[in-house]
């Protein structure tokens, strides 16, 4: 389909040249913004583009925020963002991507790749109804706001009407809905339904059925751990606390057989107390052999999970061999990343395939080598948990828990 609007939002004239003269050959219709301000009226108006190229620093408001505020607008059909800046750190792929940003790409854009990106977003749009991401009529809720989104399905804040307790509900989009979809959205549902621990979001109710799927879950106010470890200022013991209580969480997860295969920044959430809490088992698998799951329900190309946060096994494609140590490398490359603001690996934040290979193959730069002042006995425990041998590493979640406990208890109070 030739036609579509694209919104581009870019303050630099060479850029702006640039980007709407490609668009225009590639068959796209270029609505331009040159501050923060405009792209968000142009995206809030009627008939407004449902794909965006959002520079980050813009006169006004820059376009992180503008990303935000248009996600979260449950009133607005759905529109597919893509961030596109010089800022090139990991933590601004995280912040563009917390932001709800579904591409991140930055400059010089390789135009061959932006525009296979723009054509897949394209498609996405033109399977999704102007309507699609409106708010559901779910019994027995009042459904509020939406809170973040995805490609088949949205979470929703909402309250349980008989109850006044409020939740999160992560809602199916049928319209979207294959039957592989709906496979894995029911054993996601069964995978959270057997777990039952502080650590771990835990399902409260669920309902799936060829019109409707959704589950609902506690609502936790506080945000991802990197906000919440931002928000607060959070002295690095604290931090090792939470991530000796992620732990603590995984390893219930790992006696009932689940891995999470997932484990990132944004799927640990923080209450507003400083409690953690894992979500987003939709990878999770069983590590029980008796129980049978599709090992390519989940695959992206030929990896599971995300990669700034893979394991080395994961990143080879080593699908059949993973197993509860690969929650536990990528927790050290939580924990790594909040501590040290940089990720264990030399990666490409804009090439993702450059960044597999990395991690598959590369080694993990010491933390004393960024930081020389670096805990030696808390280097020990990363090294340990980010070993590129799964038989070095640590083999228990619980016993990387009860090492980071044992290095807080060591360290002098205050």
């Amino acid at each position: 389909m030739s036609g579509m609007k694209l919104l581009i939002a870019e303050d630099n004239p060479m850029w702006l040249k640039v980007l709407q003269t490609n668009a225009s050959s590639w068959g796209f219709v270029p609505v331009i913004a040159q501050d923060g301000q405009v792209a968000l009226d142009e995206l809030a108006s009627d008939d407004a583009p449902r794909i965006a190229v959002l520079d980050w620093q813009m006169p006004h408001l820059d376009g992180v925020e503008v990303c935000r505020r248009i996600k979260v607008d449950s009133t607005r059909p759905y529109t597919y963002v893509m961030l596109l800046s010089s800022r090139d750190s990991k933590q601004d792929v995280v912040t563009g991507l917390d932001a709800g940003a579904d591409e991140y790409m930055t400059k010089p854009a390789d135009l061959d790749l932006l525009q296979r990106r723009l054509t897949a977003a394209r498609r996405i749009i033109e399977a999704i109804p102007p309507k699609g991401w409106s708010r559901p009529r779910i019994a027995g809720y009042e459904v509020k706001q939406v809170l973040g989104q995805g490609a088949f399905a949205t979470v929703w804040e909402a309250v349980h009407v008989a109850t006044q307790r409020p939740v999160a509900l992560k809602v199916l989009r049928i319209d979207l809905t294959t039957r592989k979809v709906m496979e894995r959205f029911a054993h996601e549902i069964q995978v959270m339904q057997g777990l039952d621990h502080p650590y771990l979001a835990t399902i409260l109710d669920s309902h799936i059925d060829r019109q409707l799927g959704y589950y609902a879950m506690d609502l936790i106010r506080g945000g991802t751990i990197a906000h919440y470890v931002r928000e607060h200022a959070l002295p690095p013991l604290c931090i090792i606390r939470l991530v000796a209580q992620i732990c603590e969480g995984l390893q219930h997860a790992h006696d009932r057989g689940i891995i999470h295969r997932d484990l990132k920044l944004s799927n640990v959430m923080v209450s507003d107390d400083g409690q953690p809490k894992i979500v987003d088992f939709g990878l999770g698998k069983s590590i029980f052999a008796n129980v049978t799951t599709d090992p390519q329900q989940s695959i992206d190309g030929c990896v599971i999970g995300t990669p700034l946060f893979m394991s080395p096994e994961q990143a080879r494609g080593e699908i059949k061999h993973l197993d509860q140590r690969s929650d536990i490398y990528s927790v050290g490359i939580v924990l790594y990343l909040l501590l040290l603001r940089k990720h264990p690996h030399h990666i490409a934040p804009q090439d993702r395939q450059q960044t597999i290979m990395e991690i598959a193959h590369g080694p993990v730069r010491r933390p004393t080598k960024l930081s020389p002042t670096f805990s030696k006995a808390l280097e020990r425990i990363l090294l340990r948990a980010l070993h590129p041998s799964v038989k070095h590493r640590y083999q228990r979640a619980g016993d990387m828990a009860a090492d980071l406990h044992a290095f807080v208890d060591s360290r002098p109070a205050g």
